[in-house]
């Protein structure tokens, strides 16, 4: 973690999310104490960066998870983290997903945080499939502080390439609170993951409907891959550190002209 903080500072971003997901990355629920909140605090600070949002998924209609939800509330309050991302679970649980947020609203309206609830890149059945689908949800609770995380490349894979995310979020975009960018490439062998702008993802429609005081992240899983469009799978070798330098530098680069272009910049 503290040579990826120094890499992302070193690229020039702002900011850094944390990112907590079982199969992606190692981690116990252990990660979630107080002591390791306020370290990696310390060190993105350290770095120039500040932390504005932590991912730390999980399944909502869970027994315990109420329980691990505040656990992760309380750890994103100690990073000064504005947004808690997280997955919902299946659509079949709804009720039971919503009593568990029900049952932390407090919890969000003390520390002041945005519990963002994010579409799924793959498998079927979600509660939040689609934008439309999880605005009604959200839309249902009625708390600023439950929006949805808007991940535009998952959109694309988890519709099995039908929709893209600008096509996605046309009638949900008031119930967003946060985005995240990710893009794959598309061929016969399944999805690659890659720099922000170099794969199928239409970025140039999605960025002109985004309002323009969305929080955005850059997400690069590099290391996980779906061969066959599969769940995605990580790979037994970190990615050589050079690669991810270069595609880092490439996404927020394109990000950049993105937001040029969108203010008339040439």
């Amino acid at each position: 973690m503290d040579l990826a903080v120094e890499e992302i500072a070193a690229a020039g971003a702002a900011h850094v999310e944390p990112a907590f997901i079982s199969g992606y990355v190692d981690f116990d629920e252990g990660m979630f104490a107080e002591a390791n909140g306020l370290k990696l605090r310390r060190t993105a600070q350290n770095a120039g960066l500040g932390i504005n949002a932590v991912s730390a998924h999980l399944d909502l209609s869970g027994p315990d998870a109420i329980e691990a939800l505040s656990r992760r509330i309380g750890f994103a309050a100690g990073l000064g983290a504005s947004f808690l991302i997280t997955n919902a679970g299946p659509a079949v649980n709804r009720a039971a997903i919503r009593a568990t947020i029900e049952a932390v609203l407090p919890r969000l309206e003390q520390a002041d945080i945005v519990l963002a609830l994010e579409n799924p890149g793959h498998g079927s059945g979600d509660l939040l499939g689609s934008a439309r689908s999880g605005a009604g949800f959200v839309g249902e609770i009625g708390s600023r502080h439950v929006r949805l995380n808007h991940d535009a490349g998952n959109i694309f894979t988890y519709s099995g390439e039908t929709m893209q995310p600008a096509e996605d979020i046309a009638d949900a975009i008031d119930m967003f609170g946060h985005a995240h960018l990710k893009d794959a490439v598309s061929s016969g062998a399944g999805w690659e993951f890659c720099a922000i702008g170099d794969g199928s993802v239409d970025y140039a429609s999605y960025w002109a409907m985004l309002p323009a005081t969305l929080p955005v992240s850059v997400e690069l899983p590099l290391r996980l891959k779906r061969p066959g469009r599969r769940d995605p799978q990580r790979g037994s070798a970190p990615v050589d550190i050079a690669i991810i330098r270069n595609a880092l530098k490439r996404s927020l680069n394109f990000v950049n002209s993105l937001e040029a272009a969108a203010n008339g910049v040439v």
